[in-house]
């Protein structure tokens, strides 16, 4: 069972850079305990394995902003470095992670699905087999996303190290896809969530937003709070369609934006914009959205947290 969003990963060149944006503006800090939980990419957080990244995770409520800088590789580039390569070298959403409470049989699970395991050696895979530790899977099977599963964690923040409280929680993670019904069938069919029906009508080809430029699915994520937003472009003059156009037509869909919860929308807009971020339009009581150009390269929204 995934019953919550553990983190979304976000590539960044520069991690220095990127802490003074996802940390220091949003008024959040450093998870003060240190990872134990290094297998990032087949690296381990040095100079070591395919793929060796500095990690930075900033905790926000039971969910992390994780920050992924490539280190040199001393040869060929690691998929970190090839992913910001391929998005200007400035930072971008670069993975989906997902808790598990019984990591063998999800893993199992999502195999038998069809989902491909990537990020360890066929040797690797036989010989720790079942699987219990970190696994990832390739975005050709997870609609663009590049999708990682985290094993039981009872790690939890307390509200002493949530920084200056004006983000609360990681509200959603949006997901840009070319068909409703592949967004369903991947987080409802695969990974067992279901659809907020009352928000987003099935029935209807999900809810209408932006003036009908695009349809959208509400997916709850386990009962921690948090949800994935499938989002299909209906018009080709939007964002969300210029973005899909640009980064997801191959794969039918692509990471799109994380979206922070907050109790006061106009404060925290206020508040950002105070610490050097733009947003994009004005600030309403319900959303804003911080230009990705003033936050190194990742769009953003603040959201009314309602619960």
């Amino acid at each position: 069972m995934f019953d919550r969003i553990h983190h979304a990963g976000l590539a960044v060149a520069d991690l220095a850079a990127a802490k003074r944006i996802f940390a220091d503006a949003l008024g959040l800090i450093e998870d003060p305990l240190p990872k134990l939980r290094r297998l990032r990419h087949g690296g381990d957080g040095n100079q070591n394995g395919p793929d060796p990244t500095a990690i930075l995770d900033i905790p926000l409520g039971n969910a992390e902003i994780e920050l992924n800088a490539p280190l040199p590789t001393g040869g060929v580039p690691g998929g970190t470095q090839r992913f910001l390569d391929g998005r200007g070298d400035v930072g971008a959403l670069h993975h989906i992670c997902l808790h598990s409470t019984n990591i063998p049989d999800d893993i199992a699970h999502l195999r038998a699905s069809g989902l491909t395991q990537i990020a360890a050696s066929p040797e690797r895979l036989a010989s720790q087999e079942p699987w219990s530790g970190v696994a990832f899977f390739h975005p050709r099977d997870c609609l663009g996303v590049l999708f990682e599963i985290w094993p039981t964690d009872n790690h939890r923040v307390g509200d002493a190290n949530q920084g200056e409280g004006i983000f609360t929680r990681l509200h959603h993670i949006g997901v840009l896809v070319d068909d409703l019904g592949k967004a369903q069938h991947f987080w409802c069919n695969i990974i067992g969530y279901r659809v907020d029906t009352l928000r987003s009508p099935i029935s209807k080809g999900g809810r209408l937003v932006d003036e009908g430029r695009a349809r959208v699915l509400n997916i709850p994520v386990g009962g921690e709070g948090g949800e994935i937003v499938a989002i299909a472009p209906q018009t080709r003059d939007s964002g969300p369609a210029r973005f899909y156009a640009r980064f997801a037509a191959r794969s039918g869909g692509t990471m799109h934006h994380i979206a922070l919860a907050t109790r006061d929308v106009k404060a925290a807009a206020a508040f950002v914009q105070g610490n050097g971020l733009r947003l994009i339009g004005e600030a309403t009581d319900e959303f804003a959205w911080i230009d990705p150009r003033s936050a190194g390269g990742v769009l953003m929204q603040i959201v009314k947290d309602s619960r």
